[in-house]
This record gives structure tokens, C-alpha cells and sequence, in this order.
């Protein structure tokens, strides 16, 4: 494993209609004022009744982790094209100093889910470029007799090693866990055809009250963001994916109770800067301004978040680590233990 330091024509209106335009005018021009302002307040309004609600007096007893593809923080900020994340970061928390570990994909998945990550992982993930022997957060809550789930969304299999139109399997951290045996993968990795759908494994066992410690998420390739649509296209169907997933999970009793929490960021972002292998927690050169690239969001939705941006601290893909460690008293993995890596607890108002 590396030790990384810490981008018109006119309608014919009825002649019954013309017999008094004023009214009717006046009716028409109020229903279309209705109509615009639900359209322009749907997403807003949603993601207001998600944060702010409660007041938290314990850690969270489930944690959803949501990632998405390559996206840096001012692709995202801003962007029109993602109005509903935009809403989110206005109306919940999210980071404003988030960054992610190197470039490219599969690394970041396997940082937050080992506090490190294969030096042969930078290049992407056939199986063994990127299976480890090094103790993964999977393991930890094993062994502290919590548990967790993967739903991968299009994978094949239940703990599929091979890659799938819609699936890649270096978006799948925990299949590479050499430590958890074959029969425990295909029990926790499993496939969902789709993840905003009312029918699957995870929507039983959400409706169910069988969320587990720790819930990885990961949308298949139409919905991550890297749909081949071009232009803005990509993004708006994540955002729309997104918008879908959390109005599932922020409308059932889990969520509602104030038990759940759910971090959504990307796994890196696109810029000049860009190049394989880079130390994207190098927080001089992130602060500096000349790693834009891996700069992304980050979105924390919880019942006790205040809305709104968070600009205090310097946060990267190991405070995710870090952050699943401290809610269920586990020690610290790798560059989850380093003097930079903040944890997201005793902010954003979570608590360990």
C-alpha cells in the first residue's frame, strides 16, 4: 500500500374564453405563476426538510457513503446542471476544503475504505492490481461486531470481480479485501438493479430497519456522473440520481429518526493539474490554490446538520475513514491516523 501525505404559434383559444379576457387572463396568469414557483422551489424545499430537524445527543447508528464520478468542487458549486446538489449545499452541509486522495478512480474508493491504497490501484482495477491483505474498515466493524453492506446498482453477481457495461468493479471497494472471506462478500456485496427503485435489496432493507453500521453506495456508470451524454449531460443525470436516492432514504423512519447520516462527495476531480499517482492531500498545494483537480464536494445530510457551508477545516477521502472510526469506536487505519486527517465528527453537527 502507498503512503500518500496527507478536479409559437398562437393555440386557438375557445370564443367562450374571449367573452371575458380579463378574468380569464388573470386566471391564466396566476396558474402559470403557481406552477413556476412549485417547479422553481421543488428541490430547495425537499433538501430544507432533510437537515436542521433535530438536535443530536449520539453518533449516528448508520452511515450511508454515496460516491460519485469526476467532478472537482467548482464543476459542481455553481454548476446549473446540478441544481439539486446545488440545493443540498444550501440547505445541508457541505465542505468547502474537501479533497480526495490521487488520481484516478478506483484509489479513491479503496483510500476511504482502507485509509490507503495500492500503488497499482492508480491505474485502475483489474482484481489484483487492487485486492489487499491490509485491514479495511469492513474489517473493523467485523471485528467489532457491527456490520455493513455494499449495494452496487447494475453489478452482475453478488461480489462480481469482472466488469459489466453498467459496472466497474474498481468502484466496488470492498470485493478487494483479501481478508473477508467469499462467503461473507457474496452476503454483504450485493447487486441492486436499481438503487432509487422500491423494490431490492436496499429498499428492503431501509423499509426494513436493517441498515448496517456502514452502507457503501455506488450508482452504476449511467448515474455516477461518467455517462458518455456529453456536455453537461453527465452531471445532470447524477444530480438527478442523487435527487431520487436521498428523497428514498430522507422519507423513511431510518433517516427521519435522526439514526442516519449520509456523506455524499466524488471521487476526484478533472483540471490541468491532473496526472496519475498525484498526492491530492498534499494540503500545502491544495491550499495554495494548484491542485484544483482535486478539489471536490462534499454533501453531509443528517438530521442534525445546520445548513449550509462549512469552511473551517481541511477535510480529504481518509476523514471519511476516520469519521466511520470514531462513530463506532474503532482504531484508526493508515493515513486515517495522520495529524492532518480531520474527522467529520464534532462537526456538521455530528457527534461521536
Amino acid at each position: 500500500m502507498t503512503a500518500k501525505g496527507h478536479s409559437t404559434s398562437k393555440a386557438h383559444r375557445p370564443a367562450c374564453l374571449d367573452s371575458r379576457p380579463g378574468r380569464w387572463r388573470l386566471l391564466f396568469a396566476l396558474a402559470a405563476a403557481l406552477a413556476l414557483m412549485a417547479t422553481a422551489s421543488a428541490g430547495p424545499a425537499q433538501a430544507r426538510s432533510l437537515c436542521g430537524t433535530k438536535k443530536p445527543t449520539a453518533a449516528p447508528r448508520h452511515v450511508l457513503i454515496v460516491m460519485l464520478e469526476n467532478r472537482s468542487y467548482g464543476q459542481v458549486i455553481g454548476n446549473s446542471a446540478a441544481p439539486f446538489e446545488n440545493s443540498l449545499a444550501k440547505s445541508c452541509g457541505v465542505a468547502t476544503s474537501m479533497w480526495g486522495a490521487t488520481h484516478s478512480s478506483a484509489a479513491n474508493y479503496l483510500a476511504v475504505s482502507f485509509g490507503q491504497y495500492p500503488s497499482g490501484s492508480v491505474h485502475g482495477c483489474n482484481y489484483p492490481a487492487c485486492a489487499s491483505s491490509a485491514t479495511s474498515v469492513y474489517q473493523q466493524l467485523d471485528s467489532a461486531g457491527r456490520a455493513w453492506k455494499a449495494y452496487e446498482e447494475a453489478m452482475p453477481t453478488a461480489c462480481d470481480e469482472s466488469n459489466g457495461p453498467s459496472y466497474k468493479i474498481g468502484h466496488n471497494p470492498p470485493i478487494f479485501s483479501t481478508g473477508i472471506s467469499s462467503s461473507e462478500c457474496a452476503a454483504r456485496d450485493v447487486p441492486v438493479g436499481s438503487l432509487t427503485a422500491k423494490s431490492g435489496a436496499f429498499w428492503n432493507d431501509l423499509q426494513g430497519g436493517r441498515l448496517r453500521a456502514l452502507s457503501w453506495i455506488t450508482p452504476d456508470t449511467a448515474n455516477d456522473g461518467e455517462a458518455s451524454c456529453g456536455g453537461s449531460c453527465a452531471l445532470s443525470l447524477a444530480d438527478s440520481w442523487l435527487q431520487e436516492f436521498i428523497s428514498l432514504v430522507g422519507a423513511s423512519s431510518e433517516y427521519r429518526s435522526g439514526n442516519t447520516a449520509i456523506f455524499v462527495t466524488y471521487d476526484e476531480g478533472t483540471g490541468a493539474d491532473s496526472r496519475i499517482g498525484q498526492d491530492c492531500t498534499d494540503k500545502t498545494a491544495d491550499l495554495a490554490g494548484s491542485q484544483p483537480s482535486c478539489h471536490v464536494p462534499l454533501f453531509v445530510i443528517y438530521p442534525g446538520t445546520k445548513p449550509g457551508a462549512h469552511s473551517g477545516n481541511f477535510f480529504d477521502h481518509y476523514s471519511l475513514t476516520r469519521t466511520v472510526e470514531d462513530f463506532f469506536g474503532l482504531g484508526y487505519l493508515a493515513h486515517a491516523a495522520d495529524p492532518q486527517t480531520v474527522s467529520l465528527a464534532n462537526h456538521f453537527g455530528l457527534v461521536k
